[in-house]
């Protein structure tokens, strides 16, 4: 059970009695309480995770996503949903879904994941195929007690020092690439523009620059910076492809086939020859010869 394997991994829980309609001053004030009697109760405030169950997730969730809610390392939801749009970049959250639960109650669990994962949120999924909703007390069986002890080595791993400074450090490439994932192409240009001119020298994150600024129908811009990026260590199609579409767009066509020409015939798409992007070029002896057979 819970108590068993939670004292096998060193951990301390409290069981708070929230009033509904001030959860979250409530919340605040026990975390404070926490961070002042730290040595009181044997714990490390800089650990702390946030479990919710079934119903209580549609409370717990967006408490802990507040951006203010500084003082929450980790968090663990089981088998419910809440409604909420935006998550937080620097806190881990395990979804835990009973399999044989109620087919509404697991669709709206696979939405909530999915918009997290859109939005390139440190989330994890955890599907127990034979739980039930409330496993943890109907199912006394060998695979429930490897899901709880799968959650709480999450929350011990996730609150490691080492892996907070991690996730930190990539925050904002996180949050570029989240952009990129569902559309957001002016800002996600924007944080891959400031972590370049952080970073400069790194082909990959070059890479995810311009295909951002091509995404953000920069195509001038994107063209000139791929042809900074010509003798970087990178794919020649990952680079040529964007590359060309890029200076095509920009109305350079000689530089487009250029770009295409750069890639080995063995690593030009297939379906290069009738790509719509490339419509413009179909008349181009230059471009029709990349398919003479040689």
């Amino acid at each position: 059970g819970w108590a068993e394997a939670a004292a096998s991994n060193g951990l301390v829980g409290v069981y708070p009695d929230l009033r509904p309609g001030g959860e979250r001053a409530q919340l605040a004030a026990l975390l404070e309480h926490l961070r002042e009697n730290a040595g009181r109760y044997g714990i490390d405030p800089e650990r702390v995770v946030i479990y919710a169950a079934s119903a209580n997730v549609s409370r717990a969730l967006p408490l802990v996503q507040a951006p203010a809610m500084t003082d929450v390392a980790a968090a663990v939801m089981y088998y419910g949903s809440a409604d909420l749009q935006a998550f937080r970049p620097d806190l881990p959250v395990l979804f835990v879904r009973a399999g044989l639960d109620r087919p509404g109650v697991n669709e709206n669990v696979d939405r909530l994941v999915a918009r997290a994962s859109s939005q390139n949120a440190p989330v994890w999924l955890l599907n127990h195929p034979a739980g039930y909703h409330g496993f943890e007390v109907r199912n006394d069986d060998a695979a429930t007690r490897t899901v709880i002890d799968q959650t709480l080595d999450f929350a011990r791993r996730v609150t490691e020092p080492g892996f907070r400074a991690a996730l930190r450090a990539g925050i904002m490439e996180a949050m570029a690439a989240g952009h990129m994932a569902r559309g957001s192409y002016a800002e996600a240009a924007r944080l891959y523009g400031e972590l370049v001119r952080a970073r400069p020298g790194e082909p990959t994150l070059g890479l995810a620059y311009g295909e951002a600024l091509l995404a953000d129908g920069r195509f001038a811009d994107a063209c000139a910076w791929f042809d900074r990026l010509r003798e970087a260590p990178l794919g020649f199609r990952d680079r040529g492809m964007p590359a060309a579409r890029a200076c095509l767009r920009a109305g350079d066509e000689d530089a487009a086939v250029a770009w295409l020409a750069s890639i080995p015939p063995r690593h030009r798409p297939s379906s290069l020859a009738t790509d719509p992007d490339f419509e413009a070029l179909r008349d181009r002896a230059d471009f029709r010869a990349l398919f003479e057979p040689r």
